[in-house]
């Protein structure tokens, strides 16, 4: 009878705490597969969190097996954005048994470069430590991880073959990729690599820049590696640019309202699973007036309503990715950079390595979407429903 108490006293806790456990441990864990199963091939993300991050992420998810997300230092810090990500991507209250993808604390800078030129920073990250202002209030950040290096070779134990999407800085890349260089067979990358000035002089990512000493030793790394650059048009005379307007050019390649709620022809995501969960995140209508400093610079203080009458608060969650919105608060533009590179892993087919029509002899150096019908626009809608497919396809995970 004792012993029938005892049990009946401590069991339930003891399995309660071994499942807290698991599940805590869960983010960190490789692939638990069968001794020498392999997966023919594994994707890892290595990302920043930004917005635009979490927009290509999900899509990625419904279609191939990520063996792991890392977080680096740039729009985010890692810490918060691994906490951040794991509550968007792990944490799905009607799909709460799926696999769990293993969320990396990455590099960060010994000092954090000077914020001033990125005045928009500190409000991005604001909206992004809760996920878009998904969550209520910041989870509590990821520790800082020495042993990052070790737990994406550990990630990658199970797959033979590995595709790296690097949407954020290089910050851990140039630590990791040597490690499991063997294993890496392509690399594809938003932005244009350091002296491709096909397109515009000088133009390399905010990736890049951010951390410009990673970036110049991943321009060494990645010569003997199979390497795709991937980036939408920069030109001002097909809207390329699209910066301080209220309604962007057709040509430009930027997010729309409907790929996410459905309209003008698109079905929008669905209510359920992570596509819910990320439509939820980019259209909560929350009051986020709290994440701005005021600046006597309109640029650089709080959004506004795009169109009056239109029942938005000064700041929600469009704030950060819908045009008409972004362009009336700090971040000026918003356009489909991340998304693109990783549409760009899905679907090479649809790309073409970009030459300066004007003088194709200068080679190409990056790759960018192929014309719809010769049309800027045509090209831009074709990327809008393709992101909502594959998206949606996140409803299950591999």
């Amino acid at each position: 009878m004792l012993l029938e108490n005892l049990s009946k006293k401590w069991v339930l806790p003891i399995l309660l705490s071994i499942a807290t456990l698991s599940l805590s441990c869960s983010v960190y864990a490789a692939d638990k597969r069968p001794a020498g199963v392999m997966r023919d091939s594994c994707v890892l993300i290595d990302n920043d969190f930004d917005i635009d991050d979490m927009m290509a992420i999900p899509l990625v998810i419904g279609n191939k097996h990520v063996a792991a997300i890392i977080q680096s230092e740039g729009y985010t810090l890692p810490e918060q954005g691994a906490a951040a990500i794991n509550q968007l991507v792990n944490n799905i209250p009607d799909q709460p048994n799926q696999r769990k993808i293993p969320i990396i604390v990455g590099g960060k800078q010994a000092q954090s470069p000077d914020l001033s030129k990125w005045f928009w920073i500190e409000y991005f990250r604001a909206m992004m430590n809760q996920a878009n202002a998904l969550l209520p209030t910041p989870p509590k950040p990821f520790p800082t991880d020495s042993e990052y290096v070790k737990k994406v070779s550990q990630s990658v134990a199970n797959c033979q073959k590995v595709s790296v999407l690097i949407i954020g800085t290089y910050t851990s890349f140039i630590n990791y990729a040597p490690t499991i260089k063997s294993k890496i067979d392509r690399v594809v990358i938003m932005g244009q690599p350091i002296g491709d000035n096909s397109r515009t002089q000088g133009r390399e990512s905010f990736n890049c820049n951010y951390d410009l000493t990673a970036c110049k030793t991943a321009m060494g790394i990645l010569k003997d590696m199979n390497v795709y650059f991937v980036d939408i048009p920069r030109d001002e005379d097909v809207g390329g640019i699209c910066a301080d307007t209220l309604t962007p050019s057709p040509n430009c390649y930027n997010p729309s309202h409907e790929m996410a709620v459905g309209g003008k022809g698109s079905p929008g995501l669905l209510d359920t699973g992570l596509p819910g969960r990320l439509k939820q995140a980019l259209t909560n209508k929350i009051d986020c007036n709290d994440k701005f400093t005021k600046n006597s610079d309109p640029k650089k203080t709080m959004p506004k309503p795009a169109f009056l009458g239109s029942g938005l608060s000064n700041c929600t969650a469009l704030s950060i990715w819908v045009p008409a919105n972004v362009s009336a608060g700090p971040g000026g533009e918003m356009l489909f950079w991340d998304q693109t590179a990783a549409l760009f892993l899905l679907h090479p087919e649809y790309f073409s390595k970009y030459y300066p029509p004007k003088d194709p002899s200068q080679g190409g150096k990056h790759y960018e979407a192929n014309l719809v019908n010769g049309s800027y626009a045509e090209t831009a809608e074709f990327l809008r429903q393709l992101w909502t497919k594959d998206t949606n396809k996140a409803i299950n995970r591999q």
